[in-house]
């Protein structure tokens, strides 16, 4: 079998996991509502914009407090809260798929 293929065979499990089934899910309840879909992004832009911030060295207390607070406002919506929780299971999943293939091609 080629890596391809067994990249595809992998995509498959993870379209079937628990993680991603429920993502989906809350994915398409959240992005119904235009106002959750904007919030969302929003804080997915600061997010970013605070990561490249701090790559430059150019990262404050403030902005990382005012990401703070956006994340804060965020939770008290139940659907938002629950999708950005999911989000982040879905993307530890990944991350240790990730990790199995990094770990058997190290130089090292």
């Amino acid at each position: 079998m080629d890596l391809v293929s067994k990249a595809t065979e992998i995509g498959k499990e993870l379209a079937q996991s628990s993680e991603f089934i429920e993502y989906k899910k809350l994915h398409e309840t959240v992005y119904k509502d235009e106002k959750n879909k904007d919030m969302i992004d929003d804080f997915r832009r600061k997010i970013l914009d605070y990561e490249l911030k701090k790559q430059e060295n150019k990262a404050t207390d403030e902005d990382f407090k005012n990401l703070q607070n956006l994340q804060n406002i965020l939770s008290l919506n139940p659907e938002v809260s629950r999708f950005l929780f999911s989000e982040a299971s879905f993307s530890m999943k990944l991350q240790e798929v990730f990790q199995a293939i990094e770990e058997e091609i190290k130089l090292d």
